[in-house]
């Protein structure tokens, strides 16, 4: 079902350029942030702000005018540990979150931010390394890809870019009203639900480091009321929604304890039978992509190398016995 067509609107103004007094203002603010999270020394902040050491130096005596108790230890400055209003369990959970996130490798600017302000609230054992993770993710070059699908998701304005296909290698020019944002449980990397308006017409998945040359649209959108991502998204092995297949294996006794202990594997994973030997035969529940093949499942199947062996149904055990055919021919040839 398209999503419901809403009366073209002219973007929002463009904010008007900050004063040197905002300026400040925003600079102080961020400079709170970072003392609050470990030491920095005033080259440091410097660098980064790209402004003067004097201009920190003055920074740093406005703070203390404002009455923040700053530490300084061997020409580092700090603000002193607070006391997290978190308790241990939601500090933990707030941990996963941020690690999770750096793993993704994002380094976008305020994406970045974001994570700092969380890693603030973490007691000193968390926060400590968080910070040094967090100051080590790095912008790329497509950043501005997830600048625009942040603002066209929340803005409900259209994203118009050349996407590039997996297979073919072939980009085309498509407009998408994105319905929800979501990383590969698999893979941890960035993906977008987005119903296609151009040529398919259809709601489809679309990784963002696929997108070229984007630019958002006038066109705005909303989300249909009946439209749950999350149920969208439900029986996804990785990203893919297609077919559902059940495919059902045989773990050898070897590494038989890696599918009794993990806790999360949910409807992924059932274990069905245990053999004399320990080996066990689990059903593994994923979807084909468009063209048939379970391409998502195929690398955890070829993964396991010997220890795992397909039993159906036919067609996956075909694949995959041709994938592990052609990576020994290729062994073999060397």
């Amino acid at each position: 079902m398209p999503a419901r067509a809403r009366p073209d609107r002219p973007p929002p103004a463009a904010p008007e350029a900050p004063t040197r007094t905002t300026a400040k203002a925003a600079r102080l603010a961020t400079l709170t942030e970072k003392l609050a999270l470990r030491p920095h020394g005033v080259a440091e902040l410097a660098a980064e702000f790209g402004v003067t050491r004097r201009t920190i130096e003055r920074d740093l005596i406005d703070l203390r005018a404002m009455g923040h108790a700053l530490h300084e230890q061997g020409h580092r400055y700090a603000l002193p540990d607070r006391a997290s209003a978190l308790n241990e369990v939601e500090a933990l959970a707030v941990h996963s979150a941020v690690r999770l996130a750096t793993h993704t490798g994002v380094g976008e600017r305020h994406y970045r931010r974001a994570l700092e302000k969380l890693v603030r609230q973490l007691p000193g054992p968390a926060r400590r390394p968080l910070t040094r993770a967090v100051e080590a993710l790095e912008p790329a070059p497509d950043d501005r890809i997830l600048d625009l699908t942040a603002q066209a998701w929340f803005q409900g304005r259209v994203l118009r870019c050349r996407y590039r296909s997996a297979r073919s290698g072939r980009a085309r020019w498509v407009e998408l009203e994105i319905r929800f944002y979501e990383l590969n449980r698999r893979n941890l990397e960035p993906y977008v639900v987005a119903y296609e308006r151009t040529r398919d017409r259809e709601v489809r998945i679309f990784k963002l480091a696929r997108m070229e040359r984007a630019r958002l649209l006038t066109d705005r959108y909303e989300i249909p009321d009946d439209f749950d991502p999350l149920e969208h998204l439900r029986g996804a092995w990785g990203i893919v929604i297609g077919e559902p297949v059940t495919v059902r294996i045989r773990a050898a006794a070897e590494v038989a304890f890696w599918f009794r202990e993990r806790r999360s594997q949910g409807p992924d994973l059932r274990i069905v039978e245990e053999e004399p030997d320990g080996a066990l035969q689990i059903d593994v529940h994923g979807h084909l992509d468009t063209d048939g093949d379970p391409h998502e499942l195929l690398s955890f199947l070829l993964g396991w190398g010997p220890q795992v062996e397909v039993l159906g149904p036919p067609p996956v055990r075909a694949r995959v016995a041709q994938e592990l055919r052609a990576a020994a021919a290729r062994y073999d040839a060397g």
